[in-house]
């Protein structure tokens, strides 16, 4: 091998994967599954890692055999997380497609259901396998019921379902995800007072799930502090600010707010407009377009972040392998737990 100055703990780190894996990679010693391989590789090319065998670098490189035609529904492009990761699953799932024939993406509001419905219909007519990030509403599920029928795996991402047919869940544990934050509140909020809790919607069960984590971590510790009723920002950042202008406005004591939603750049402009961010404890959930400065000047305090290339290698690697091996898969991807001092 050339290249000796970057080392495969390096690519690992840049690839998310343990040293064997990239050992496997790099020196053939045994299979590993495509879109994992291409993540190694494209790894060590940013990295300045030169391989002498060329022909390991086309093999991995090159258009794999398989095929399978995949559709993505999310919510708007507009939010900077739904962006990111519909980037990457472009960048993941298009080996697998015909040249000229990508993947292709749906993108709704978050309270589209017959919008979003009649996508997985448009979909099921045109892909082999969806991913999906919608409401929990009996309308997707009728929607989910009919193109299993016909055949098509559908699985929920990052918020489940609660219909049998979905071929499973690609996502966070979020009632692990609502105790660390839980725990992150407890731990970190400079006073006792109220805590907000702002969500997307009601029916995403992500984080209804994170909701009741939270509450949970916090009712075993006897934190003393109380949790509002959530108020609802419907993903949007406008919203978000809005309601969280309301939340400083009728509770004085506020003390803490916990957004395991989208929108949180809103109530990261509200907190800096009030003069409060640095006597408000804010856990959310990110990335966030300008989470790292808000993380330095102390409007954040902690970001559990979700690992958007390893979520979207894990959604297309579950997608190629339900489509060889049927049945129901729970996948739970990784966070990470972000302060000003690990950026």
């Amino acid at each position: 091998m050339s290249g000796k100055k970057t080392t495969m703990a390096a690519i690992a780190r840049e690839a998310r994967v343990g040293i064997a894996t990239v050992d496997r990679v790099i020196n053939q010693r045994a299979s590993v599954r495509p879109v994992t391989q291409r993540r190694v590789i494209e790894a060590a090319k940013k990295l300045g890692f030169a391989l002498e065998k060329s022909h390991c670098l086309s093999a991995v490189l090159g258009r794999p055999e398989r095929r399978l035609r995949m559709g993505f529904i999310l919510l708007r492009r507009e939010h900077s997380f739904y962006a990111q990761l519909a980037d990457e699953l472009m960048a993941q799932a298009a080996p697998y497609h015909e040249p000229g024939q990508p993947p292709q993406f749906i993108f709704h509001s978050l309270n589209a259901i017959g919008d979003t419905a009649a996508a997985i219909s448009q979909l099921s007519r045109q892909v082999e396998a969806i991913g999906v990030l919608a409401l929990d509403h009996p309308l997707i599920h009728y929607a989910v019921e009919e193109a299993a029928q016909a055949g098509i795996n559908v699985f929920a991402l990052l918020s489940d379902l609660s219909v049998p047919s979905r071929a499973g869940y690609i996502g966070l544990d979020n009632q692990k995800a609502g105790r660390t934050a839980g725990w992150a509140v407890d731990r970190l909020c400079r006073r006792q007072g109220d805590v907000g809790v702002i969500i997307g919607d009601n029916r995403f069960t992500c984080q209804e799930a994170c909701e009741i984590g939270f509450r949970s971590y916090l009712r075993e510790q006897m934190s003393g502090q109380r949790v509002l009723e959530p108020v609802r920002s419907l993903e949007d950042a406008e919203t978000a600010r809005r309601v969280t202008r309301e939340l400083l406005a009728s509770h004085p004591e506020l003390a803490a707010l916990y957004a395991p939603s989208g929108g949180v750049e809103g109530i990261i402009q509200a907190l800096r407009e009030s003069g409060r961010q640095r006597d408000i404890t804010l856990v959310c959930h990110g990335p966030v377009q300008g989470g790292e400065m808000a993380l330095l000047d102390g409007t954040v305090d902690l970001l559990l972040c979700h690992r958007i290339p390893e979520l979207a290698a894990t959604i297309v690697e579950t997608l190629l392998a339900a489509d060889e091996q049927p049945g129901l898969r729970h996948i739970i991807n990784r966070f990470d737990v972000i302060t000003k001092e690990n950026l």
